[in-house]
């Protein structure tokens, strides 16, 4: 039996889009799919807003060993944590799997970063990165700062828009950003949310990422 989160989730469809089918991607064959849209513009604009006073407010660089030094990134805020949850069921449905939360995450890049190319560690077997907000500075309008993903060998670009997502294999598909090349004071704010599949390898491992529940920074 699937344990219940102690957040209740009410009222938050308003926020979140119908997803067509003509958006379904092959995400057992290529590793990833982009969701368009997955949540709406204006919750995206308003965690842009949240995560860019957060770091205003309470700075938390990622550390000279993390995957982006001296980035502000912050684990299991309140607001990803929810997130976390409310759009579990639209990435089961996308993705036709059940899952297990394990945790949240996001980053404020800033100008000069580069995300290397990596996988992701056991909980993170399901994966969304959402586009949540960006400021491009001394750049055209159709600059876009993406996440590039590597099927047999190519290597593909996987546009967004704020509120889109990129749902993939995160132990599988080898996936990174290349330097982030724009003005000074620009920025991009990217929400990562994890998950398990319910009966697969990590399920009971990796719940939670190890914690008592979603909503808890301890484990």
């Amino acid at each position: 039996m699937r344990k219940r989160p102690i957040l209740k989730i009410s009222g938050i469809k308003g926020f979140m889009n119908e997803i067509q089918d003509s958006e379904r991607g092959d995400f057992q064959k290529d590793g990833y799919i982009i969701c368009r849209k997955l949540i709406n513009p204006v919750l995206a604009r308003l965690t842009e807003q949240y995560c860019l006073f957060e770091m205003l407010n309470d700075f938390k660089p990622e550390s000279h060993s993390g995957q982006v030094p001296n980035t502000h990134s912050v684990y299991g805020d309140s607001l990803t944590e929810t997130l976390l949850l409310a759009v579990q069921p639209i990435i089961e449905d996308f993705i036709e799997m059940e899952l297990l939360p394990c945790y949240s995450y996001y980053r404020v890049y800033k100008p000069g970063d580069i995300l290397h190319d990596h996988r992701d560690r056991q909980s993170c077997e399901v994966s969304a990165t959402i586009t949540i907000g960006y400021r491009y500075n001394d750049k055209d309008d159709n600059y876009r700062w993406s996440l590039h993903g590597y099927v047999n060998g190519e290597k593909r670009y996987l546009n967004c828009e704020p509120g889109d997502a990129v749902i993939y294999k995160g132990c599988e598909l080898e996936h990174g950003r290349d330097r982030f090349d724009v003005g000074e004071s620009s920025y991009q704010v990217q929400v990562f949310l994890h998950y398990v599949t319910e009966n697969g390898p990590f399920a009971e491992k990796y719940k939670y990422d190890g914690r008592p529940e979603i909503g808890c920074i301890k484990k």
